[in-house]
C-alpha cells in the first residue's frame, strides 16, 4: 500500500502535510461535479493546524484528490488527538453558487457554460455539437451545475460530467471496457472481495403523466426500458419551468433516474482502482450478479487501518 500525505493550503500560499493517516475516503458519481473526502489523522501533542483553505491527497506523491475544504475539526479524547477534515473538488462551486434567475432567447450550449460554468475556473467544454434553445428558463433556486445539467438533459439526453483537469464533457458514456472485473482462476482482470447485486422493483415507474399548457395531463410516457417485473406505478408530473418549451425531456430523466436504481451491483475490490464514474466495465461473477457490461456510477476510495479498499457501484448501460 503506497504512502497517503495531506497537504494542506493557505491563504498566504504556505503548505502543511500530515502523514499516517487514520482513514482516507474519495469518492466521486457520475451526477455530481464534484468528488468528495474525508480524511482522519492523528496530532501530535502541540500540533494544531490553522483553518485550511485547499486540501490535496497525495497517494505514493501522486495527487489523487484536489479541492476546497469544507470543514476541518480537531478532537480529543482517550485514544488521543485527531483531525478531521472533510472537501470537495472545485466542482463543488458549481453546486454551491445559485445561478441569476433569467429567461435566455436563441442561446447556445456554448453561451450557457461560458455564462454559468466558465466563471469559476473551468475553461473547456467538449460537445458532439452545439445546439440552440429558442427558448431557455433558468428559475429561481438553481445551481450554476444544474443549469447545464437543465441544457444538456433537454438538447444531449446526458449529463455533463468534470473530466480531467478544467474540462467539462457531454459524452455518451463508453462502450469498450476498461478494466474486466472476476475472479475465475486462470482468466484476467480485477479480482474482488465482495460483490452485491441488489434489484429494486420499488423503483421502477411504469409510466409518467406529463401536465400540458391548459392543465390536462395528457401526454403519457411509459417505461422504454422494459418492465420484467410487470411494476404497475404511475406518476403525475408538472414540468418544471427549465423544461416548459421541452416537457418531454423532463419526463425521459426521472424515468431514467428511476430506473437507474433499479438493478445495480456493488463491487468492493482491493487496492485503489483506476477506475472512474462513467467508465464502462465488464462484470463476471459466475452468475451470481448481472453479468456483462456495466457503467460506473459511483466510486469510492477507502485507505484505513483495515487496508486500501475501492468501490464501484455498477448500472445497467443506458440509464446513467
Amino acid at each position: 500500500m503506497e504512502a497517503l500525505e495531506l497537504e494542506l493550503t493557505y491563504p498566504d500560499k504556505s503548505r502543511y502535510r500530515l502523514t499516517d493517516p487514520l482513514s482516507v475516503t474519495v469518492e466521486a458519481t457520475l451526477e455530481s461535479p464534484a468528488r468528495a473526502m474525508t480524511a482522519r489523522f492523528p496530532l501530535r501533542k502541540g500540533e494544531l493546524p490553522a483553518a485550511a483553505v485547499g486540501a490535496a491527497v497525495l497517494r505514493g506523491g501522486r495527487r489523487v484528490f484536489e479541492g476546497l475544504c469544507d470543514q476541518q475539526t480537531a478532537r480529543e479524547d482517550s485514544t488521543g488527538r485527531t483531525l478531521t477534515l472533510q472537501a470537495r473538488s472545485r466542482g463543488g462551486l458549481l453546486l454551491d453558487n445559485e445561478a441569476l434567475p433569467q429567461t435566455y432567447y436563441n442561446v447556445t450550449a456554448r453561451e450557457i457554460f461560458r455564462g454559468h460554468i466558465q466563471p469559476y475556473g473551468f475553461s473547456r467544454f467538449v460537445i458532439p455539437r452545439d445546439y440552440t434553445a429558442g427558448l431557455f428558463t433558468v428559475p429561481k433556486g438553481m445551481s450554476e451545475w444544474e443549469v447545464l445539467c437543465a441544457f444538456c438533459m433537454r438538447f444531449y439526453a446526458r449529463y455533463p460530467v468534470i473530466g480531467e483537469g478544467d474540462t467539462v464533457v457531454v459524452e455518451e458514456p463508453g462502450t469498450q471496457p476498461r478494466a474486466r472485473i472476476t475472479n475465475r482462476p486462470g482468466e484476467e482482470g480485477l479480482r474482488y472481495l465482495q460483490v452485491e447485486d441488489t434489484q429494486r422493483r420499488a423503483s421502477v415507474i411504469s409510466e409518467l403523466l406529463l401536465r400540458d399548457k391548459k392543465g390536462n395531463y395528457s401526454r403519457v410516457l411509459e417505461n422504454p426500458f422494459g418492465n420484467p417485473w410487470q411494476v404497475r406505478r404511475r406518476r403525475y408530473v408538472i414540468p418544471a419551468a427549465e423544461y416548459a418549451t421541452t416537457p418531454l425531456a423532463d419526463g425521459w430523466q426521472q424515468l431514467r433516474r428511476a430506473q437507474r436504481g433499479a438493478h445495480v451491483a456493488e463491487v468492493v475490490l482491493p487496492g485503489w482502482a483506476e477506475l472512474w464514474p462513467g467508465d464502462c466495465v465488464e462484470l463476471d461473477t459466475g452468475g451470481l450478479a448481472r453479468q456483462g457490461r456495466l457503467t460506473v456510477w459511483r466510486c469510492r476510495w477507502e485507505v484505513s487501518g483495515r487496508g486500501e479498499y475501492t468501490t464501484l457501484t455498477l448500472t445497467v448501460p443506458g440509464v446513467s
